[in-house]
């Protein structure tokens, strides 16, 4: 199993980046749709704030995986991936959930420390990707 995570937050992407990015909730089902469609990737779960947009998924193949992620936050954006990739950060296998770790606990990663409403919305992405998961 190859866990990835790919995003971007407010240190590393400036504000007018970061809303081309942003998923709104609405729209989360079908990004995730999206995102499992290609065929390096077997599962999905983003988290959109309005300081970060990450995607994490399950890749077959890392590498495939990445550039995948890449190629629709191209398209979601419509700026092109060369443009993206000066924001975009990655962490791979035990360095992805131990990122996870650090934005769900009392937003160490967070813009304002200590900040408890980011906890909340991971609970919210796992909880729409176990919605969506039981959909397919």
């Amino acid at each position: 199993m190859n866990i990835v995570v790919v995003g971007l937050s407010h240190k590393t992407a400036p504000v007018e980046v970061r809303e081309k990015l942003s998923i709104p909730e609405p729209q989360m089902e079908g990004a995730i749709a999206h995102l499992v469609s290609y065929p390096h990737i077997a599962e999905v779960a983003i988290l959109s704030t309005c300081n970060r947009l990450e995607i994490y998924i399950v890749a077959h193949e890392t590498e495939q995986g990445i550039r995948e992620i890449c190629q629709f936050l191209a398209e979601h954006s419509k700026l092109p991936v060369m443009a993206l990739r000066q924001h975009l950060f990655m962490f791979l296998h035990q360095d992805a959930v131990m990122h996870l770790m650090r934005v769900a606990s009392f937003g160490l990663d967070s813009l304002v420390l200590g900040e408890g409403q980011i906890l909340a919305q991971v609970k919210q992405t796992h909880k729409l990707d176990s919605s969506t998961t039981a959909l397919n």
